[in-house]
């Protein structure tokens, strides 16, 4: 006794409808994870002009490298936390005890281009105040340049749609 096994094959457009719709479902992914090298991963910077980086804010950032063992008081600072977190934070000696940190996600799409989106900010402290959540989330694009060992982003006032 033989089974017949009936195979049966997806309609013609089928598998192309198939292949877009899992082209889509990664396009977002694929947009932040571009390829360009990521040499901020893991490092910690002092944010020498402009503040804290967050939503709104300055044009123009200098970074100079941090190093754990000098003592620092009254700065602003920005730590990139892996290849796609951030959080940039001040830090203040006593007597002023307000404290902002900004948390978010930096990708690049150009080798001298990085996208930064805000996604949160806190302060803690003598200032305490509810935390800000940015539903969708503040997004700035800077040109990044490095002068010496320092670095410097410069806000690029560009519309996201072109740079994605």
């Amino acid at each position: 006794m033989k089974i017949k096994i009936k195979k049966r094959r997806l309609p013609s457009g089928g598998f192309t409808l198939l292949l877009i719709l899992l082209t889509l479902s990664c396009r977002k992914a694929d947009e932040k994870k571009t390829g360009f090298q990521n040499d901020l991963k893991n490092t910690r910077w002092i944010v020498d002009s402009g503040g804290i980086i967050g939503a709104g804010g300055d044009s123009v950032y200098y970074l100079s490298r941090r190093i754990d063992s000098l003592q620092l008081f009254n700065f602003h600072a920005i730590d990139f936390l892996d290849e796609e977190k951030f959080t940039s934070y001040d830090s203040w000696e006593c007597g002023n005890d307000c404290f902002t940190r900004a948390f978010g996600r930096y990708y690049f799409t150009g080798n001298q281009k990085v996208i930064m989106e805000i996604d949160s900010i806190s302060t803690i402290g003598t200032c305490m105040a509810p935390t800000r959540i940015f539903e969708p989330s503040e997004t700035r694009i800077f040109d990044l340049s490095r002068e010496g060992k320092g670095l410097i982003f410069r806000e690029n006032k560009s519309k996201i749609s072109q740079e994605k």
